[in-house]
């Protein structure tokens, strides 16, 4: 499995792009592929993080607190065992339902998360989709209650149902998939489940999940992925997906391929229109007409060369650890241009809303930090630094290194009080500013942020834990100027490019 990413170099081209319509957005995405790519575009439910108080510019600690233990019950759900030669991950038996049985990790139409839109069935019921890269399974709940989007099989003429039961109160029917931006439309299993009446599930949302982890063994249902069907359907052609954030509620998702081309077309188009203001005999050309000229001759080009320009210019790096999460190494961590940590594990999640530091790692960041200080008990997952002075971070992926959470810097910023890299000033009138990578006990110890609600795992066995000790978890905000491409090949890697 392959993890790419690839840094969006200018940020007015990707202001640009996300002022397009929905339909004009595609349109650029479809010229630009030289294999079937499916490009979904994604959205933040609720809106983007919201980490101020209301109508201030001071950090809603106790707000921030909440999100921090939601993340880390996420990474609780599963554990590590031996499967044949190697460790996996595996959901935990008696730890995602609590009491209840036949609970899936993966949460339907939870606030925050990010998804897309499909459409299923004929007549089409539109569907929301979650995406979660902590767990690998597709599947479609419906409930009782009319929270979310609903799939009614019975009002679909293409159901074909199933008697199969790949998992409780799931089964495993057949329905017709619609791809617009490939024009197509193919029929595609999926676990269709319903919580009994009995439980207090069948009070949720309903909606649909699409896993994205890499290893079946995250996988809780015994169904086909989507990945897996829509190779098999000859619908794409790459086994790898790609997330690009445009801003902190919109995005691209693209499955078969990237969207990493339109970039670049996107970027030298805003160089055009610039130009344009100094030539007015250029005037009547319209940026489309631009667009659709360059599209051409860029389509033009033969297909093995394109293959061979789209697999140049990323960075690769091994996923590792034990199966199951797109975990890869962080070689190294740089404050002010200074190398502070090297060789990290860390785990990708785009649905963290934070990047989540152990507490030695934390602590050795920060103290690169000029001036900056840990808050004390409840809130001492948090640090403060000087507004006016936010750090300079770089994360180095195979000997490149990549800008985080930069810009804003000093007191011609107008935005955010300390820049892209602060939730928010912490406290009124205060020159300080809350730190935007986040301390985590996970592994350490469990059950929340603080572990209010956990024991300390030593003693417990070696697989006892989550696995989260001593890692970080690269979430939304590194995805924000960066983007991200995952190869789910035999092989397991991660690429960036800038």
């Amino acid at each position: 499995m392959l993890l790419l990413t690839y840094l969006l170099l200018v940020l007015l081209p990707v202001f640009f792009l996300s002022r397009r319509t929905h339909a004009s957005s595609i349109r650029i995405l479809q010229s630009l592929d030289d294999v079937p790519v499916l490009h979904l575009t994604i959205s933040r439910r609720g809106g983007p993080f919201e980490s101020l108080a209301p109508g201030e510019e001071i950090a809603n600690l106790t707000h921030l607190g909440e999100e921090l233990k939601k993340v880390e019950e996420r990474f609780n759900l599963t554990r590590r065992e031996v499967k044949g030669n190697k460790l996996v991950r595996k959901a935990k038996v008696k730890g995602v339902g609590g009491n209840e049985v036949g609970v899936l990790m993966g949460e339907v139409a939870g606030v925050g998360k990010w998804y897309a839109k499909i459409l299923m069935g004929e007549p089409p019921q539109e569907i929301e989709v979650d995406l979660d890269m902590l767990t690998s399974d597709f599947f479609v709940m419906t409930t009782t209650s009319r929270i979310g989007s609903k799939y009614d099989d019975y009002f679909s003429k293409t159901n074909e149902h199933s008697n199969n039961h790949p998992f409780p109160r799931c089964s495993l029917p057949t329905d017709i998939f619609h791809f617009p931006t490939l024009r197509t439309s193919a029929p595609l299993a999926f676990a269709h489940c319903r919580p009994s009446r009995s439980s207090s599930a069948t009070l949720g949302a309903s909606g649909s999940v699409l896993g994205l982890a890499p290893s079946l063994h995250l996988g809780q249902i015994n169904s086909p992925t989507l990945l897996s069907q829509l190779l098999d359907k000859k619908i794409i052609q790459r086994p790898i997906f790609s997330i690009m954030l445009i801003n902190g509620q919109e995005g691209v998702l693209s499955i078969g391929g990237t969207s990493a081309r339109a970039v670049e077309i996107v970027i030298q188009r805003t160089k055009d229109e610039l130009d344009r203001l100094v030539l007015p005999d250029n005037a009547h050309e319209t940026a489309d007409n631009m667009l659709s000229k360059r599209s051409s001759r860029s389509l033009a080009a033969p297909i093995q060369g394109r293959e061979s320009a789209w697999q140049e210019g990323w960075r690769w790096s091994k996923v590792q650890g034990a199966e199951g999460w797109w975990q890869i190494l962080l070689q190294g961590v740089w404050v002010d241009g200074s190398k502070v940590l090297k060789n990290q594990p860390v785990v990708v999640d785009i649905n963290t809303p934070f990047i989540l530091a152990p507490p030695l790692a934390a602590k050795a960041f920060y103290a690169s930090v000029s001036g900056s200080l840990q808050l004390p008990v409840p809130h001492d997952n948090f640090y403060i630094f000087p507004c006016l002075n936010p750090p300079l971070t770089d994360f180095e992926f195979d000997n490149w290194r990549f800008p985080v959470m930069q810009g804003g810097k000093g007191a011609d910023w107008f935005g955010m009080p300390g820049g892209r890299f602060s939730l928010g000033r912490y406290k009124e009138g205060s020159g300080y500013c809350v730190g935007a990578i986040v301390q985590t006990a996970m592994g350490v110890k469990h059950g929340g942020a603080n572990g209010e609600e956990g024991k300390n795992m030593r003693g417990a066995g070696e697989l006892a834990g989550n696995g989260m000790r001593d890692v970080w978890v690269i979430g939304e905000g590194f995805f924000r100027g960066v983007g991200g491409v995952f190869d789910v090949s035999p092989s397991i890697f991660f690429n960036i490019d800038r």
